[in-house]
């Protein structure tokens, strides 16, 4: 139980508004995509790149400013994080053309890619081990209630305020949040750690995951020779980051971390968990709008179906992993969410009740994995590198969710032809035929089973950790 304080609930306050704000602003930036378009007369290939120059941000670079608060003071970043939104959604409520609007969105996933992982530092930082699991139960609520709200919030203000009212609420919550940390952090020690960061390890990382993280978001659209010297680029520099980091005297990844099974194991199993489902909601919505012809409002009832459960699960989640073995609970959330992948892999899809039950289960048990999972990986860490720890559980979140939507896409082409598969994503073929239909749903089945298959494999590694 945790014994609440002052400080500890405006602790806890100011870090759920950075963890929701990141998850809402992409949702919310790819709900306005299409009005985006219109108003600055945009194609489709120009307005794609404002969310997911968002996202660019928190794959590639969230590791590096992650270390450096561990060195430089997680209060102070954390501050830094929320000016740089606020100072760039001011700018972006000001875009004259959809390229200032994707620069200012890049600059803003800058500074997500601090607020995200250093509100877990921060809350681990304030919360002991016995607390911590219920304190981060509360974090990932807010992140999926982020998730959840973006849709209909974004579409309420969009309605009545305009596009561009959809940054000013965001920058309020930030500016609410700053003003917050300023008092309950003041007394919070800046744990500092002596140690340097190595210029060359910080470029060939920064440009290995950039160019990678454009390749996973952009391949389907990009030139085909475009695509793959992307892809032989990020793999070179990442192949020399690896090489350069083991001979490192001041490795961007301390090795001691990665010595540590527990840690280890907690992280692979984000990746395999994000990888497995962050890409279902997005096929499944193609599905029923684009297949089965369903409207938007049945689409978003059937839908909402998972992150609901993922909020009202997350804070249960997080009490029992102060109770119980975190890795227990995270494991059994996998497995949930593996039965569920096969569940819909034999049922018939052609009904929507199916498909909802299927949805709840996922939902269900991500709810049971998260928070523990976190749990577990901060709780293996030590204090001193609680940024860096949470940094890395960010970018494997974030670049299993790239890696989610690369592997489906790949999956789906099995299935169609990539200019088919493309014109039903950008809504440019919609009276699909039965043989699209039968097609689509050989994919969607062959996503599942690896899905299924994934989830399966991460029961297993939730469950490694260090002989005692």
């Amino acid at each position: 139980m945790v014994k609440w304080t002052r400080e500890k609930a405006l602790v806890i306050t100011t870090t759920s508004i950075a963890a929701f704000l990141t998850p809402f602003t992409s949702a919310v930036i790819s709900f306005i995509s299409p009005i985006i378009g219109k108003v600055f007369s945009a194609s489709l290939t120009e307005v794609v790149w404002a969310p997911l120059g968002y996202l660019i941000p928190l794959a590639s670079i969230m590791l590096l400013l992650s270390r450096l608060s561990d060195i430089y003071g997680r209060v102070w970043f954390f501050r830094v994080g929320f000016v740089i939104f606020v100072v760039f959604g001011i700018l972006a409520i000001l875009s004259w053309n959809i390229y200032s609007l994707i620069a200012f969105s890049i600059a803003m996933g800058f500074g997500s890619s601090i607020l995200s992982p250093l509100s877990t530092a921060i809350v681990s930082q304030v919360f002991p081990v016995g607390e911590r699991g219920s304190a981060l139960g509360i974090n990932a609520m807010s992140v999926y209630l982020g998730l959840t709200s973006a849709p209909f919030l974004g579409g309420v203000i969009v309605e009545f305020l305009g596009w561009r009212a959809v940054f000013l609420i965001t920058i309020l919550m930030a500016f609410i949040g700053l003003v917050i940390s300023f008092i309950s952090m003041r007394n919070l020690e800046h744990t500092r750690i002596s140690a340097k960061v190595s210029f060359i390890d910080s470029i060939l990382y920064l440009v290995g995951l950039t160019t990678l993280s454009i390749y996973l978001t952009m391949y389907l659209v990009l030139p085909s020779y475009l695509s793959y010297v992307l892809l032989i680029i990020s793999i070179l520099f990442l192949i020399s980051f690896a090489i350069y980091e083991i001979r490192s005297r001041n490795p961007l990844l301390p090795p001691s971390l990665f010595k540590n099974k527990s840690f280890v194991g907690g992280n692979v199993t984000a990746l395999l968990n994000y990888i497995s489902t962050f890409s279902i909601m997005f096929v499944f919505s193609i599905y029923l709008q684009s297949i089965l012809h369903v409207s938007p409002l049945i689409a978003g009832i059937v839908l909402i179906a998972e992150p609901i459960f993922m909020v009202i699960l997350s804070p249960v989640s997080g009490w029992l992993s102060d109770r119980f073995e975190p890795r227990f609970v995270a494991a059994f959330g996998m497995g949930i969410i593996g039965a569920a992948f096969l569940y819909l892999y034999v049922t018939s899809l052609e009904h929507l009740l199916n498909i909802a039950l299927g949805l709840v289960l996922v939902g269900i048990g991500f709810g049971f994995f998260s928070a523990p999972n976190t749990n577990s990986v901060m709780s293996s860490a030590p204090p001193d590198k609680y940024g860096v720890a949470s940094g890395t559980l960010g970018t494997m979140r974030f670049t299993g969710q790239l890696l989610s939507i690369a592997v489906a896409s790949a999956l789906l082409m099995e299935s169609l032809p990539r200019s088919e598969l493309l014109g039903i994503f950008m809504g440019a073929i919609t009276n699909t035929s039965s043989i699209y239909h039968v097609y689509f749903i050989n994919g969607l089945r062959l996503i599942l089973l690896v899905s299924a298959v994934l989830s399966l494999v991460g029961v297993y590694t939730s469950l490694i950790r260090e002989r005692t």
